[in-house]
């Protein structure tokens, strides 16, 4: 497991974005988008901040399941991290920052979230085929 998670540690430092999908109960997909992703030095979680719109949390309070997908277009190479929310914590809060986006949605802040999510297994991801077999043995 070490090695794998050295290898995708390694990778995403090379790639600056990632993609987070969430779902609610409805089984509504919400995507977003994040950088920064950091493997923790327990090698069973990993966390990341970003300043997601409210339908990521809100889906993230109704079900904590989450995929991270990490990919490289020039290499067509890729992982796809399958976890569990365990916390989610504000880290920053602003006011009047975008002026266009309070007008909209006025109820709610904006708030830098971080989240840690437990990592419950790992896939490949490319754009061309590929298999779904998880590389983590439970």
């Amino acid at each position: 497991m070490e090695n794998i998670l050295n290898r995708i540690r390694d990778f995403s430092k090379k790639v600056e974005l990632f993609y987070v999908a969430t779902s609610n109960q409805k089984k509504e997909v919400h995507l977003a988008v994040a950088k920064g992703l950091i493997f923790l030095p327990d090698n069973e979680h990993v966390a990341f901040k970003s300043w997601f719109c409210k339908k990521t949390i809100e889906n993230i309070l109704e079900n904590p399941n989450i995929s991270i997908a990490i990919y490289d277009t020039k290499t067509d190479m890729g992982y796809q991290i399958v976890g569990r929310t365990v916390s989610k914590n504000v880290v920053a809060v602003l006011d009047g920052y975008s002026p266009r986006l309070e007008k909209i949605e006025k109820e709610y802040p904006q708030e830098e979230y971080q989240l840690k999510v437990k990592i419950i297994n790992i896939m490949d991801l490319h754009r061309v085929a590929h298999s779904d077999k998880y590389l983590l043995l439970n």
